[in-house]
Parts: C-alpha cells; structure tokens; sequence
C-alpha cells in the first residue's frame, strides 16, 4: 500500500505540501506570520484534488518498476560534463568552492558559468546523475556507483546545495521505486538519513553565509530565544528556514495583497513557462513579492500567483500544475528505459514546488524534457534498426 502511495504523484503532492506545516508548527522563529484560515482550506481543497486523481490513477494506470541495462558511454558523457565545466570556469575566472575557502565567495546566480549554456548544464547534470544511479540500483556495479558519486562533486564544486539535493533526493526516489515492499525499517533508515542530511545542509549554509558562526542565521533571522538556548544544533535552524519560510511568506504575501496586481497575461508568461522561452517574449524585470525578511526570498510556486490575481490566480495555477504533472506521468509510462529517472525528476518538482515554481524556473523543469526526448530517440533508433533487419533478411531471401 505505501508503495503505491510513494509512486503516484498527487499522493507526492500531499506529502510534500504537508511537510511545510509541521515543520512551521516548531515555532522557532519570531517572524513567522500567524496562517489564516484561507490558506489552510486552499491546501485542503487541493489535497483533496489530488487524493481523488491519486486514486483513479492508481485503479487504471499504476506505475511499474523496470531495471535497466548500463549505458556504454557513461564515461565519455561524464568526461564531456567535466571538459564543459571547466570551460566555465576558465570563462567565469574563478571556483565557488574556492572562493568559499578564500572567503571571496558570490552567492549571486550570475557568478558562476556562461549563460545560457550553464542552464542546460545544470539541468543535464542532474539528470543524469539520476540516471546514473538508476543503471546502478539495476546491476550493482561498483564503476556506476562511482560514476553516480563523479556526478554530484561539480555542484560541490559550485557550492550548489540545491543541485546537490536534487541529485540525492532523485537518488532516494529511484531507491524508493526499485523496492518492492517499502518497510517500516527502510522507513527509519530514510528518516535517519533525512536527518543527517538537515544538518549537512546547515553546516554548508553556515560556512557560505555565516562564516561558520551557528547562531548567525538564527540571530539574524528572529530565531526565539528558547530554541537559541535549546539543545537542538543550531545547523537544523536553516531546515526550518527553508522548508517553512516559503508557507510564511506566502502568508506574509496573502497578508498584503488587497486586489490584484497583475493579469492573466502575466500569469500564463510568468508562471506557466519555463523563464528561458519567456525571456524572448517579454522585457519584464524581476519579480517581488511581499516578504517576512529581505533574505528569505522564497514563497512556494504559489506566491507571484496570488499577487497578480489572488485567489483565482492560486487556484488555476494549482489545475495547471497538477494536470501538467499527471499527463507527464502517464507519458514517461511509455518508456521502459527513462521511466523512473523521469518520475524522480517529476517528484523532484514537485517537492520543489514547496520553494519555488519549478515550472518557470528553466534549471528544474528543462530536466522533465530529457527522459521524453531520449526516449523519442531510442524508439526512432530501435524502429530505424528494426527496418534495416527486414530489408536485409528481404534481401537474403530474394538471394
């Protein structure tokens, strides 16, 4: 049973848009606003939604786990990622990680890569490291569990915590798909892990932002005294941050916003489309929204919806959201190769729609067309192969 729940994507939905809640119920910042009884019935309406599509599609499409073979060229696909960055930092002129040690580090986007190519990059990176793993979980072999770790060390490189997390949790999905009954015990061992990984991404958080000071985040952020004189490391509070300041400021943002400040134009450009196309239709700025903190600058994939048309704009943005993510998955269905890269890449949006819209942003929702066009490659090729066998065994028999 809970396999089936852990492979639907309306039942990832639900589990995802809850995990903000109990993690804002700890209490532990000052800033946090109180929710209103709105957003709480909208997240219902839409679990709700998402329970009923969960269960048709688990009665008429369910998803079947299939093992795949290695891919032959994994090294020299690998080698060219590596030569490509390396091009990027000869043009960028210098090293995240480096920077970070020399206490030069940017954390400004634009610091690092050639635009453009650095998103494609990026997006691919991903990918690939997740299909990376998927080739190891179906034969076990040491030289892809190498590979799969050769795959995340560029965004370590880059100080890229966010990449890095795609690239796990994909990992984690694809480990979660493969099994056949998931445990209570695996269960725990994921928690575990969950963990340990909270607090990996705080230390991270701590050297880039606080220059390893703890508290610096928490202080600089309206932690509450009782959980700066608690127990608790400190390095779980930027966790909390970033899991719950999205719901907050969405709130913070429902809060301010009276009437509508944008049109539907603006919520099927910026919301609808990945930023790369949209880049070419508009000359828009950047966008803002109402924020609890000028550093937390997150607000869920529903935040700029609100804003341009309130309640109506959330709303429709959530059916285009879940219709776009259903239809994928019963598309990548059809692909017995990239099926399960590309359902932990679609619970990966998902999951990342709790930040941001993974649909506009070009580095997340670029990752979705990948597993579909390789799979359109791989049938053209196998009908191309298929064709020349006829017409040679056509060829013999007339001999």
């Amino acid at each position: 049973m809970l396999k089936k729940l852990l492979s639907n994507p309306n039942f990832i939905y639900i589990f995802s848009f809850i995990v903000p809640f109990l993690f804002y119920s700890f209490g532990w910042s000052t800033i946090y606003p109180q929710l209103g009884i709105n957003l709480f019935l909208f997240y219902v309406f839409t679990f709700l939604i998402c329970a009923v599509l969960g269960i048709f599609i688990n009665f008429t499409k369910p998803f079947n786990y299939k093992a795949i073979n290695e891919f032959k060229p994994n090294g020299i696909i690998l080698l060219s990622l590596y030569i490509l960055y390396s091009v990027e930092v000869i043009y960028s002129r210098n090293l995240p990680l480096m920077g970070l040690l020399k206490g030069t580090f940017d954390y400004s986007e634009d610091s690092f890569g050639i635009p453009v190519i650095h998103t494609f990059l990026v997006s691919f990176n991903i990918f690939y490291g997740i299909y990376l793993f998927h080739q190891y979980i179906s034969t076990y072999k040491k030289k892809l569990l190498w590979f799969f770790i050769l795959s995340i060390i560029p965004f370590i490189l880059q100080v890229s915590r966010s990449s890095i997390l795609s690239i796990l949790i994909g990992a984690l999905i694809v480990y979660m798909l493969g099994k056949k009954i998931i445990s209570l015990n695996l269960l725990f061992k994921t928690i575990i892990g969950a963990v340990l990984v909270f607090y990996m991404f705080g230390f991270m958080g701590n050297l880039r932002s606080g220059k390893g000071d703890p508290t610096y985040i928490p202080r600089s952020s309206g932690a509450t005294e009782e959980f700066l004189n608690s127990a608790i490391p400190k390095e779980f509070y930027w966790s909390y941050l970033y899991i719950a300041s999205p719901v907050a400021n969405l709130q913070n943002n429902i809060n301010y916003v009276k009437k509508p400040e944008g049109s539907y134009k603006d919520l099927i450009l910026n919301e609808c489309l990945p930023n790369f196309f949209v880049k070419f239709l508009t000359n828009g700025g950047a966008k803002e929204f109402n924020q609890i903190n000028p550093f937390l600058n997150v607000g869920t994939i529903y935040v700029f919806s609100f804003s341009y048309l309130r309640w109506q704009g959330i709303i429709l943005l959530f059916f285009y959201f879940i219709v776009m993510v259903n239809l994928y998955y019963l598309l990548i269905q059809k692909s017995d190769t990239y099926k399960v890269t590309g359902m932990a890449i679609l619970f990966n949006i998902i999951i990342f729609a709790n930040f941001h819209n993974t649909i506009s942003y070009s580095a997340s929702s670029m990752q979705l067309l990948y597993p579909v066009v390789f799979s359109m490659l791989n049938h053209f090729l196998n009908k191309k192969n298929n064709y020349n066998k006829e017409f040679d065994l056509s060829k013999k028999e007339l001999q």
